[in-house]
């Protein structure tokens, strides 16, 4: 009898770190932008921290400013495309209005992560240029949709406009005193309250 041949061990490869997708990328970049902003945003770190080389960074972006550039557009239209989960449906008025400012303001009080994203992006607008366009285009596009709720409390254009945007500006200021609040519901809703009174009190026929 011959003595049996060896079996050849199978080498098991893991699967490569290098092949992660460029959304992994963006989503480790939120997480140092929500924590420091975007001075913090370091390839190199980045790397580390995924566990790969800065070869698999390369392999999605042509710099550090493509990546910049890259998750300001994805936070864009994450934010346009978050519209639509609160874009009014033409019911009752009142019902709608109520029911977007719970969404807009005990939803988002629970998600930190998002808020500090939305300020750092907003800071880094002060000094680009680019940052700065996203963020007006992301500003316009909620105004406008706060309009198609408030033209069916008034016919006035500019006194829609202007209750589009003063609510704008509640809503964000309310996001960021009440995100990371632990119970402290009660405010939250007394805020909404609030809110959704002066709205239904531009009424033309208040």
């Amino acid at each position: 009898m011959t003595d049996a041949k060896p079996q050849k061990r199978r080498s098991r490869k893991t699967p490569e770190k290098a092949q992660l997708t460029r959304d992994a990328w963006l989503d480790a970049a939120a997480g140092e932008v929500a924590a420091g902003g975007f001075s913090n945003l370091r390839v190199l770190t980045l790397a580390k921290k995924l566990g790969v080389t800065r070869g698999s960074f390369y392999w999605h972006f042509k710099d550090h400013e493509d990546l910049v550039v890259r998750f300001l557009n994805r936070w864009r239209d994450r934010r346009l495309h978050e519209l639509q989960y609160w874009k009014p449906k033409g019911g009752d008025v009142e019902t709608e209005l109520r029911q977007i400012l719970e969404l807009l303001l005990t939803d988002a009080s629970r998600n930190i992560r998002r808020l500090q994203v939305e300020l750092a992006v907003r800071d880094f607008a002060r000094r680009n240029d680019y940052a700065a366009d996203l963020v007006t285009q992301v500003d316009e596009a909620r105004i406008n949709q706060n309009c198609e709720l408030y033209e069916r409390l008034s016919s006035d254009p500019q006194r829609i406009r202007d209750l589009s945007l003063l609510m704008y500006v509640a809503t964000i200021g309310s996001q960021v005193v009440l995100t990371g609040k632990k119970g402290d519901a009660e405010t939250i809703r007394r805020v909404e309250d609030l809110m959704a009174r002066v709205a239904l009190g531009q009424r033309d026929d208040s």
